[in-house]
């Protein structure tokens, strides 16, 4: 099984956004967004996970933004009830002693305050982990969140197979690893090596890591899971 070098992954990651950034952009954001994210991911480290405990993963929970609910079709009627579930959904997944990795995107808008932080810190999960995600930074790329125990721009996990996370899906994944990312909301997933861990994804709740695994071991096998979410595609394997 591959070993990820946390280093060359994030030297990667970095030359993606470092292209994106000259450009237009990805469709979703301009160039500008993706020159924050370098900005970011120069200043911060990337890690390597310990797998020393339950591991839970999501991403893009867009706490306190209103237009998330119409632009990527969120069975909510406001974010006051959409952030109601996702906390609800945290409380009654996540244990005390259990590791919690957000892929990006925290929050927003009237979220963006101590308040947050707060009940980020006193949520479940010994140990919250942020990969940071272009809503998470200032538009001169400044980190805008807290309360989290790490904070990074790659995150990467050995095991069979590797993950690498990353909040924008790499445009190159290592051989033999898988990219677990977000940014993309409730698009379909793709035939390639990435799972998509997006709240719209998962049914707006953590999803385990050893889960994520098993379709990862598919996906390295080239062996493509029917469905039209990353659940979806979970339950055609039995995970």
């Amino acid at each position: 099984m591959p070993l990820l070098d946390p280093s060359a992954c994030k030297a990667a990651y970095e030359a993606q956004l470092l292209d994106a950034g000259a450009s237009a952009g990805d469709g979703r954001h301009g160039g500008r967004v993706f020159r924050a994210m370098l900005r970011a991911s120069q200043a911060l480290p990337a890690r390597s996970l310990p797998l020393d405990r339950r591991v839970w993963v999501w991403s893009d929970l867009h706490l306190g933004h209103d237009n998330i609910i119409r632009y990527a079709n969120r069975p909510f009627a406001d974010a006051e009830e959409m952030d109601g579930s996702l906390y609800a959904n945290w409380e009654a997944t996540v244990e005390t002693e259990d590791r919690l990795i957000f892929v990006g995107d925290v929050a927003m808008r009237a979220a963006v305050g101590e308040h947050t932080w707060q009940r980020i810190r006193t949520a479940r999960g010994a140990d919250k982990n942020l990969v940071i995600g272009n809503h998470d930074l200032t538009g001169s790329g400044q980190l805008r969140v807290r309360g989290f125990d790490h904070v990074c721009s790659v995150l990467c996990a050995d095991g069979d197979p590797a993950l690498v996370f990353t909040h924008m899906p790499l445009s190159a994944v290592p051989e033999g690893a898988v990219n677990i990312h977000g940014h993309t909301h409730e698009d379909a997933p793709r035939p390639s090596a990435h799972i998509n861990v997006s709240v719209e994804q998962i049914e707006y709740r953590p999803v385990a890591l050893e889960r994520l695994r098993v379709l990862a071991r598919e996906l390295v096998a080239g062996r493509y899971p029917p469905g039209r979410t990353t659940l979806e595609r979970l339950a055609a394997i039995n995970a």
